[in-house]
């Protein structure tokens, strides 16, 4: 999997957060394409704490 820099940011973020981790590893291990969302959603905002899914829409939201 190839990943912009971006992506790599956010990566290091989701794994420097035991919180985000834990839902980032789950997302990977249940559903890929919710991780990879995840995983933008946190390179795109990175300041943000509290991220939730909106079911609606399909995608998170801070």
């Amino acid at each position: 999997m190839n990943m912009t820099k971006k992506e790599k940011v956010g990566l290091d973020l989701i794994y420097g957060h035991a919180g985000k981790r834990l839902v980032y590893e789950t997302y990977k291990r249940t559903n890929p394409e919710m991780a990879q969302k995840y995983l933008e959603f946190v390179a795109n905002n990175q300041a943000i704490q509290y991220i939730k899914w909106d079911d609606s829409k399909k995608k998170f939201k801070a």
